[in-house]
């Protein structure tokens, strides 16, 4: 399977007619009561046509490398549970990373553990500033407009389950900041709810937080003074049906708890 070799073509020659149909589908925005705002930076793996999957055969975008894989369904699926609000991203990490700062060098990353991506070679300032355009601005105001009435914010995520030849001894993680009454709150739940359930949780892994990397809740959580927190979830745990299911029926009653504790303004 070989990568494009022909040129993509350059962002400056989109015409603001085709600009405007990209920025309307970059984001799914799903109402809910809250008070928590469920946020899906990689939920998507679409690249816009005119991009023509940056020169890369399509099956690159249903890996972990253009996607967090189950992360659509289960962000879907808590938000119909619990009417809970969501915002999911529906473009690829690849095309554009909303959860890195613009300045990362993974914002638009130029390769796949060293697969070059012929459509994110040798961007230059303007490209990286349409791309914002129709993809970072989109999500940037859909987040904002829906934390209208709630008051936390929760990232999902999923990662994979082995890396560098090693498994990863978790199953469900969390990743923040600093140690809040929000953040050990869910810590507490998640042990509760999930070691009875046969998982094992992590805090501050499978990553450690890191501003450039996690950059949807640093913007949208603690530069505005809000609660937050990311659960990275084990993809093993998503792609199968028995564990996808008892993964959904922790985070239901995590997500609940936490409701009820807002709602009585314990935090």
């Amino acid at each position: 399977m070989f990568v494009k070799t022909h040129p993509i073509p350059k962002e400056r020659t989109l015409s603001k007619q085709t600009g405007d149909k990209i920025k309307k589908s970059a984001v799914t925005s799903i109402v809910g009561q809250g008070p928590i705002l469920l946020v899906a930076e990689h939920a998507g793996n679409l690249v816009p046509e005119f991009w023509e999957n940056l020169g890369l055969p399509a099956l690159y975008f249903d890996t972990h490398f253009g996607v967090d894989l189950g992360i659509d369904k289960l962000t879907r699926e808590m938000s119909k549970r619990l009417n809970m609000p969501a915002v999911l991203a529906n473009y690829s990490r690849l095309f554009l990373d909303y959860n890195r700062s613009s300045s990362a060098w993974d914002y638009c990353r130029p390769d796949l553990a060293g697969i070059p991506i012929p459509g994110n070679l040798m961007l230059e300032a303007a490209d990286i500033e349409i791309r914002n355009n129709v993809a970072a601005i989109p999500l940037y105001e859909a987040i904002e407009q829906r934390f209208v009435g709630n008051e936390a914010l929760i990232g999902l995520h999923s990662f994979t389950p082995f890396i560098h030849g090693a498994e990863r001894q978790v199953d469900i993680g969390t990743i923040w900041r600093a140690q809040t009454p929000f953040v050990s709150l869910v810590s507490q739940l998640l042990e509760k709810f999930g070691s009875s359930a046969g998982l094992r949780i992590g805090h501050n892994e499978p990553y450690e937080w890191h501003d450039e990397a996690n950059n949807s809740l640093l913007v949208h959580g603690i530069n505005k003074g809000r609660v937050c927190i990311y659960l990275e979830i084990n993809n093993s745990h998503l792609l199968d049906e028995s564990r996808y299911l008892i993964i959904v029926s922790v985070l239901s009653k995590v997500f609940q708890a936490i409701n009820a504790e807002i709602s009585q303004k314990t935090l």
